[in-house]
């Protein structure tokens, strides 16, 4: 392996575990990649967490017609990796994250001037296009080849692209872009300022019983024991209504805002609409109704209450409580903003039922 190549993949498990550290990538979402040489670059492969890849885990791609040398898979947006090495020959390094506050202010769908002297004077906004398709590519290439000064972009409704002449550089424009959206979200968001909310629990199925942590109490139910009350027979409802394996209340300020004021909470970022649902229901916070709504996906607004999250595992529970949470705050930043619009339906749905007939069952079947 020559030395150049060598460097770039230690540069690149570098800033994947910097980027998790900082809270601008979660678990194997975004991907980033390091310019080898003038045809080819590395980049993370499709599906691997950024805390346990290894140098030897990235894939070689050739930015001329995106073929990968080796066995392993590449990102599926390796096309865009490719596109930015070709539009910009100074380029070295490029970072595609889901970070929260640029990802909230892509749903307004255009861009930005700035004077951060790292975000090149304008922070352009690329179309909506669903990930990994062509359409996404050309959107955010047109934007990259209009503004070639421009170090940062925004992906409608999906995240950010970063560039850099190496990872130091690529690392500050995504803190820099993050500062500066966060800035403009805080300035047109007021507060959630919702109530206190009683805590729910969270709970993990094991055989015929589950185990409900509340309060910083642990007590184990059979799901179909009529004596249970409260917040074990929530739980219990959802056991013997769906396939959870885990459940989470989410009591984050702006899941409980929208819990009051939405009837239907319609995704405007595609990551909440795959990994949740496409449509998240607000119902009366009675046990049936909660696990009736949690039919369509892995979450449902309880009125006044905030959310419950179910996935197979506690972290997915969690994650989809955290996308929630972003996503909620995204509704938010919606309501009181001009020219920002939920996610088409169609797109919503076609997201969700691939996450649900694709990549969760080939997760499910990993060793």
């Amino acid at each position: 392996m020559r030395p150049a190549e060598a460097a770039a993949r230690r540069a690149v498990v570098e800033a994947g575990r910097r980027l998790l550290a900082r809270g601008l990538v979660e678990r194997t979402w975004g991907n980033v990649s390091a310019r080898v040489s003038e045809t080819h670059f590395v980049i993370t492969p499709s599906g691997r967490g950024y805390d346990t890849l290894r140098p030897e885990d990235l894939v070689l791609v050739d930015l001329r017609d995106k073929s990968a040398l080796g066995s392993g898979k590449p990102s599926s947006e390796k096309g865009i990796h490719a596109d930015a090495y070709r539009l910009r020959p100074q380029v070295g390094f490029v970072i595609h994250t889901h970070q929260e506050m640029a990802s909230i202010r892509s749903v307004q769908g255009r861009g930005f001037v700035t004077d951060h002297p790292l975000l090149g004077g304008y922070v352009p906004c690329a179309a909506y296009g669903l990930p990994s398709t062509d359409t996404l590519r050309r959107a955010v290439k047109e934007q990259a080849a209009a503004h070639p000064k421009s170090q940062a972009f925004l992906l409608k409704s999906h995240g950010a692209l970063c560039l850099g002449r190496d990872m130091d550089q690529a690392f500050a424009v995504a803190e820099a872009l993050e500062a500066v959206c966060g800035a403009q979200v805080a300035a047109a968001l007021p507060p959630a300022a919702a109530p206190a909310v009683p805590e729910l629990g969270e709970s993990t199925r094991c055989g015929a019983t589950f185990t409900l942590e509340r309060r910083g109490q642990v007590s184990t139910y059979h799901p179909g024991d009529p004596r249970l009350r409260g917040a074990a027979a929530l739980h219990g409802a959802i056991y013997r209504l769906t396939g959870a394996r885990a459940v989470v209340h989410c009591r984050a300020e702006d899941v409980v805002a929208v819990s009051r004021a939405a009837r239907t909470l319609r995704p405007m970022l595609d990551d909440l609409a795959q990994i949740a649902g496409a449509e998240i229901l607000a119902v009366e916070p009675s046990a049936r109704r909660a696990a009736a709504g949690l039919v369509a996906g892995n979450a449902v607004l309880l009125r006044g209450l905030g959310a419950i999250c179910t996935g197979k595992t506690l972290e997915e529970a969690r994650t989809v409580a955290m996308l929630l949470e972003k996503g909620a705050k995204a509704w938010r930043y919606g309501a009181v903003t001009p020219g920002c619009s939920a996610l088409d339906r169609r797109d919503a749905w076609l997201m969700r039922f691939i996450y649900v007939t694709r990549y969760a069952k080939r997760k499910d079947a990993r060793p």
